[in-house]
């Protein structure tokens, strides 16, 4: 099993940004922050506790030697490890016993109290064609992102009850979040598809990609799979983690993102619209105006512009 199978059921995406604690291991398994985790809500030190062990063990049944004479797994690779155990040791200091407790009956009711090591190296074609994005031009997603704009104010002007007014207002602030994702991907995307250079660089300085081994006779089909594999790492991205974000720009497109200060506060409160029902850690309901919507529409579309200048100035106008 590889490092990141279990992205599927990830939910990673419902912890806001100062969960992570390895914030500069742009490609290590989540690790959460030790002093967000003692203070978050139990649901949260759920979901933290879990994606870090998973990101680490995995069912033996996915690639551990099975000794049929002796009836069990070969842990040829170290292990078997206890769900209890492994929690107990990384969290018990900082989340209460309950709650590891029931993350780790629950894990144990999965697959049981053996678990083996996933192998920290990426699996060479995890590229799924399902989620590959739509070929456009070095301006495409400048202007996609104009144009979901303007959808978002047209949804914003429209005539509505009262009383879901509010929720309108914070739907479409979150999803204004979403189009700064989709254009980073896009941009990103586009340049590696069509920019063999760029291609290369990602392979040879992004350390996913560089550490990666195979065997001689695999060679050729390695070569013939480079790029669906970097077009699937840019799948599994979390594209408002800023230093694996600004990490691929930099080392594979040789493009600096402009300061993404701006986002950082509409950040967290996305993260209370879509994972908490529009409430803060305090239960106080967000509040969205018409002024904090526009705001960040214009820093988004600022924003874009920048990197599009940048790469232009880059790819062609070298």
């Amino acid at each position: 099993m590889g490092w990141n199978d279990h992205l599927d059921d990830s939910e990673l995406g419902n912890l806001p940004p100062e969960a992570w604690g390895n914030k500069f291991d742009v490609d290590g398994p989540f690790d959460p922050d030790d002093f967000w985790i003692e203070n978050a809500g139990e649901e949260e030190q759920r979901i933290a506790m879990r994606e870090w062990f998973t990101a680490r063990f995995c069912d033996p049944a996915h690639d551990t030697p099975y000794n049929g004479r002796e009836g069990g797994y070969l842990f040829i690779h170290g292990g078997p490890f206890d769900p209890d155990d492994e929690l107990q040791t990384r969290f018990g200091k900082l989340v209460p016993g309950k709650v590891i407790q029931e993350v780790a009956d629950e894990l144990v009711m999965e697959v049981g109290d053996e678990w083996a090591p996933i192998l920290r190296e990426a699996p060479p074609d995890y590229f799924d064609e399902r989620f590959d994005l739509e070929t456009v031009g070095p301006d495409g997603p400048l202007l996609r992102v104009r144009e979901r704009i303007a959808e978002l104010n047209t949804t914003l002007r429209l005539q509505t009850n009262p009383v879901a007014r509010p929720l309108v207002a914070r739907l479409v602030f979150g999803a204004l979040i979403g189009v700064l994702e989709s254009f980073l991907w896009e941009t990103a995307q586009h340049w590696i598809s069509t920019r063999p250079e760029v291609l290369q660089r990602c392979v040879e300085r992004l350390p996913v990609f560089e550490e990666q081994k195979f065997k001689l006779s695999e060679v050729y089909s390695q070569h013939a799979k480079i790029e669906a594999t970097v077009k699937g790492y840019l799948q599994s991205l979390v594209w408002h983690r800023w230093e694996q974000v600004g990490a691929l720009y930099r080392l594979g497109l040789e493009v600096k993102l402009p300061s993404v200060k701006a986002f950082q506060k509409p950040l967290e409160t996305r993260h209370h619209i879509v994972h908490r029902s529009g409430t803060d850690m305090e239960g106080n309901k967000i509040e969205i105006e018409d002024s904090d919507i526009a705001s960040l529409a214009r820093d988004l579309e600022a924003f874009a512009r920048q990197v599009t200048s940048d790469c232009a100035e880059k790819f062609l106008l070298a």
